[in-house]
């Protein structure tokens, strides 16, 4: 007994570490991590799927379109009172059962090229949605590793607060045993209890801002708020992060070619030259060919098995007005049809079956101006089309010289924070061993100290806005979004 319940703790225990393992593992999250989780639950990448999946549907319909289609069908009925029958055309005043098959077909032969022009068409539709899929999910990464940064820069600002704030507190020790021995009055004391609070404040701040990055990356990843996300990047340093020796245009000119909002705007000019193809072959004769096949039945119907002749006697067919003379016909012999007493519905479907074979032109002559208002319709969407090319062309390129010039300046910005830091470091080392020995007042001391911390909350916030632009250059160039 005391081994099975050994046993059974030994079970429990390793299955509670596999769990919690299972747990821990999924608690720290790369950039890479934190896209894929994006594009996995983000609702307009699922949308753009959606599209994508509709135009090979209709890719699939419009050459299926080619083919002949075929349709059958049947009919049961039944007549009451006087009525033909389908079968010998013959008036009857009985109650009749019919029914009947049929099947037709139709093939498309010339139709002004609108059957293949509009397979083209729903091909260029198929590839500028898989590009607009790709661009809503860079989209959506650029904006997840937007937040990201966000978060790293926050974390380090929270850091720099937390920094400060325990230099001020050792000050504030350090004063108040100079207080207590008489070397340093007490304002100095209480001076640095209100810098310290003051300091506080910066960290609860720097809390908040952090907790609403963190909010906003959760959010741009359709992750629950109340989800653990934990994110892990490497030492980022501004000399790991080169800036490219491209110049914007040069920049602007691989974008071009690879980016794929430009490729789905030029397909979209490509698809406009198609549809106005499609609207002028609506111009043009159409051709196609037709068939049918059918038969019926009827209960009332019997088959014909030869003929017989019938004596008809010599009657009686009237009198002669005048002299009332009897007038007879003689007896004769007529040929009178010989039908069988049944007719079977296998046998009436093959005895009444029609078949017909059509070729049809039709020409177009007047369509009350249809045609005419697609075909203009169809020349201002190319133009439409044309605009939006060259607009998000336009677009790419400011961009591009935006994100190009502001990484320079964020570089420039990062190398003089970081000699003003530098110098502050210094000046702030100098005013607090001054402070210490009274040469200074408390002002100096926390004019000195608030402008140290600024500057290395500028210092950081540089850090990060130059690594994000050198980021967004490396996606234009068609490089992932990394912070390997």
């Amino acid at each position: 007994m005391k081994f099975r319940q050994k046993l059974y703790f030994g079970l429990v225990l390793l299955f509670m570490g596999n769990l919690a393992f299972g747990q821990d593992s999924k608690t720290e999250w790369t950039l890479e991590e934190c896209v894929s989780y994006a594009w996995e639950n983000n609702l307009t990448i699922r949308n753009n799927q959606l599209t994508q999946l509709q135009n090979e549907i209709a890719v699939k319909q419009s050459k299926f379109a080619r083919l002949p289609n075929l349709s059958a069908g049947g009919s049961v009925g039944k007549s009451f009172g006087r009525t033909i029958d389908p079968v010998s055309n013959s008036f009857l005043s009985q109650d009749i059962l019919t029914s009947g098959l049929s099947a037709s077909s139709n093939v498309t032969l010339y139709q002004g090229g609108i059957l293949l022009n509009t397979i083209k068409q729903n091909e260029l539709n198929l590839q500028a949605s898989e590009f607009d899929l790709q661009k809503a999910k860079n989209d959506i990464g650029l904006t997840v590793a937007t937040n990201f940064l966000n978060v790293l820069l926050n974390r380090e600002q929270l850091e720099n607060a937390k920094f400060q704030l325990e230099v001020t507190k050792n000050q504030l020790e350090r004063t108040k045993k100079l207080v207590a021995a008489g070397s340093l009055p007490l304002t100095n004391e209480l001076d640095l209890e209100s810098q310290n609070a003051s300091n506080e404040v910066q960290v609860v701040n720097a809390e908040n801002n952090l907790n609403l990055a963190m909010l906003n990356l959760k959010q741009s990843m359709q992750m629950p708020a109340d989800e653990t996300l934990n994110i892990v990047a490497p030492e980022l340093a501004v000399d790991d992060v080169a800036m490219s020796l491209e110049t914007p245009s040069n920049v602007y000119e691989v974008a071009v070619e690879n980016q794929p909002e430009v490729k789905s705007a030029d397909l979209g000019i490509k698809s406009n030259d198609l549809a106005e193809k499609i609207a002028r072959g609506a111009f043009l004769p159409s051709l196609s060919v037709s068939g049918s096949i059918s038969t019926n039945y009827s209960d009332r119907a019997r088959q014909l098995q030869g003929s017989q002749l019938v004596n008809i006697p010599a009657r009686d067919i009237g009198f002669v007005q005048g002299t009332g003379d009897r007038v007879f016909v003689d007896a004769s012999q007529e040929t009178v049809p010989v039908f069988s007493d049944s007719y079977s519905t296998i046998d009436q479907f093959n005895d009444n079956l029609g078949q017909s074979v059509r070729v049809n032109l039709s020409v177009p002559i007047f369509s009350r101006l249809s045609n005419t208002s697609n075909l203009q319709r169809a020349k201002i969407n190319k133009q439409r089309a044309e605009i939006t090319a060259q607009n998000v062309k336009n677009q790419l390129r400011q961009s591009i010289e935006t994100a190009y010039n502001n990484a320079l300046a964020s570089l420039k910005s990062y190398e003089a924070t970081g000699k003003r830091v530098t110098a502050l470091e210094e000046s702030f080392r100098a005013t607090e061993q001054r402070y210490n020995v009274g040469d200074v007042n408390f002002v100096d001391y926390q004019v000195a100290s608030n402008n140290l911390f600024a500057a290395r909350t500028d210092l950081v916030r540089a850090k990060y806005e130059y690594i994000f632009r050198v980021k967004i250059l490396d996606f234009y160039l068609g490089n992932p979004i990394t912070l390997d």
